[in-house]
């Protein structure tokens, strides 16, 4: 019994050293993200509600060598009002042979993500709206640019019979660094993610099923600070050997807003060869300058954006100003970036709008281009 309570003690005695030594570890990287100018990071400051379904068949990724990723839900995955068919979402409220719409996006846009707003996503509520007329395919993905965008219109939008809409929510994941350290994607790869490039470059393929990705979520957020001081010098190490004699190479650089502009050109260019109208719309987000930052008080929405990582939305601010200035000089893009506000209660989270918001998204959309001024 005298041997057991000392493994007892000297098994707690190390559970406390290792836990002291955990949290002194965290908390001089975060003190180390104050000196670099940053803000220290909560703990679990970025655990969501849903971080626990990554493995859910409506949210399960895997690699797809063209769009990076792509659902991997087997089959399993139960739509409100609608059906999965392959990478698509189908609703049940028009018959087939009407014209379609083809709604491309990121997670926003997704048929498959039901948890953030209960099923009644944008899409799934624009497909009821315009049930008279049109047959709405939802083709949007989480984690979708608009550089997956264009390549999945590439491939399937000549063979979608009777295509007559295509309507894109994007912008928000466009932003840099998201699919890729911008230092090396602007200049090495700007037109594929980092994924692709490094399955390109190492001739390797690059699984990303869920695998112990609960463990995975749960160690990225108890220790947010650790992870972000990682990521920063192992960033400067990758960035520090890069070397780019602009006069010396023949491929232009490329940064993120003119990739965006590019990829939705590409794309409404295909889509008039087809005699098909394209939309391109500014995805609302709170953190924007003005409306989307003043969030009414007292509310849920004050609340979401209050936890706002502010270093974020600074940089998602500046980058949507760059995309308003080439919004406004194209005729099928339509800046909604300052609607849709948090005026009480639309948001999920701060890149998400819940069931009330998207139904002002839809509302939206469907005004614009059904009922223009």
């Amino acid at each position: 019994m005298r041997n057991v309570m000392s493994w007892i003690k000297i098994a707690f005695i190390n559970l406390t050293v290792l836990i002291v030594l955990i949290s002194t570890i965290e908390i001089g990287a975060g003190l180390s993200r104050v000196f670099l100018g940053k803000e220290f990071l909560p703990f679990f400051s970025s655990l969501l509600p849903d971080w626990v379904d990554l493995n859910h068949p409506c949210v399960e990724m895997k690699t797809d060598v063209l769009l990076d990723h792509v659902p991997n839900h087997l089959n399993k995955c139960d739509v409100k009002d609608g059906v999965v068919n392959g990478e698509y979402v189908f609703y049940k409220y028009a018959p087939k042979h009407l014209p379609k719409i083809l709604t491309l996006g990121g997670s926003t846009t997704s048929g498959f993500y039901q948890h953030l707003s209960s099923g009644d996503t944008y899409p799934k509520l624009l497909a009821e709206m315009v049930s008279k007329t049109h047959f709405l395919v939802n083709g949007g993905v989480g984690g979708y640019s608009s550089l997956q965008e264009f390549f999945k219109f590439s491939r399937d939008g000549s063979r979608i019979d009777n295509l007559d809409i295509v309507i894109s929510l994007n912008g928000i994941n466009d932003i840099p660094g998201y699919h890729g350290l911008e230092a090396m994607r602007v200049h090495e790869y700007p037109f594929l993610t980092s994924t692709q490039y490094s399955m390109n470059q190492k001739q390797i393929w690059i699984d990303q099923r869920i695998d112990g990705g609960l463990l995975t979520k749960v160690l990225e957020n108890l220790l947010p600070n650790v992870n972000s001081l990682f990521v920063y010098f192992n960033d400067s190490g990758l960035t520090s050997n890069l070397v780019y004699e602009e006069e010396n190479r023949f491929l232009k650089s490329t940064n993120a807003a003119q990739r965006w502009q590019t990829n939705i050109k590409r794309l409404n260019a295909l889509a008039s060869l087809e005699n098909i109208k394209y939309f391109v719309f500014l995805q609302p987000t709170l953190g924007l300058s003005g409306a989307q930052s003043a969030p009414a008080s007292g509310t849920s929405d004050e609340l979401i954006f209050n936890k706002m990582d502010k270093e974020y939305a600074t940089d998602l601010d500046e980058f949507y100003n760059q995309l308003k200035l080439r919004c406004a000089q194209l005729t099928f893009c339509i800046d909604i970036s300052n609607e849709v506000l948090p005026s009480g209660n639309n948001y999920n989270d701060p890149r998400h709008h819940n069931r009330k918001g998207n139904k002002v998204l839809a509302e939206l959309i469907f005004e614009r281009i059904f009922a223009p001024e």
